[in-house]
Formats: C-alpha cells, sequence, structure tokens
C-alpha cells in the first residue's frame, strides 16, 4: 500500500489516503470526492503537481504520450523529458489521468 496525499484541492476532503500500487489517482480521487478535473480530451485541466515523499524514488516508467504531452503543454522541458525516460523517474507535474500510484506521494494542483 502506499500513502497518496492531497492537498489544496478541497479543505474537507483534503488529506492522506492509503493506496494500491498501480491504481490510477483519477480512480482513488473519485472514490474520495477529491474535485481534480480529469477531462481526456483537454490535458491543461488535468495537470498536477507531484513529490514523491518515499525514502527513496521508484522506478517510474511513463508513456512516451504522456511526456510528449508534458512538453508540448510547457509544463516540462524536453531535456527534463529525456532524463526521464533514461532513469525512469517522473517528473514534477504529472497528467493526472494518466497517472498510475507508484509509492507515497504528494499531489498538488499544478500551479505554472
Amino acid at each position: 500500500m502506499a500513502k497518496v496525499i492531497f492537498m489544496h484541492f478541497d479543505k474537507e476532503k483534503d488529506g492522506i489516503y492509503d493506496a494500491k500500487i498501480g491504481e490510477p489517482v483519477v480512480r482513488l480521487a473519485k472514490e474520495k470526492g477529491i474535485p481534480i478535473t480529469f477531462d481526456p480530451k483537454d490535458h491543461s485541466t488535468c495537470l498536477v503537481s507531484v513529490e514523491n515523499i518515499s525514502d527513496e524514488e521508484p522506478t517510474s516508467y511513463m508513456e512516451d504520450e504522456e511526456l510528449d504531452e508534458l512538453v508540448k503543454l510547457g509544463a516540462i522541458t524536453q531535456q527534463d523529458a529525456d532524463i526521464c525516460q533514461q532513469f525512469t523517474v517522473s517528473p514534477k507535474v504529472r497528467i493526472a489521468s494518466m497517472m498510475m500510484i507508484k509509492g507515497d506521494v504528494l499531489i498538488k494542483p499544478f500551479k505554472k
């Protein structure tokens, strides 16, 4: 199990939740009533800031599609995307509708 902390989404619902490794963030957020936008057609509305809070960074394979979209949206640079691919780590910004829980994380709304 992983600990997922949702912060700054909703004062009443923000908190620490248990999640299964590999569980989609979308599913957990919907179950807990966390108001994250999940528009599969407009990924710019689904961006979240993600901070790993485990003792060590979990290996996090990401689809090229998500990295390409993050670069296209200006959320990360191409260099950041290349580093993520080379070292199989996640960037600090993710598309919520494409993200799976890989370990203990803090998730907040993305602010440019």
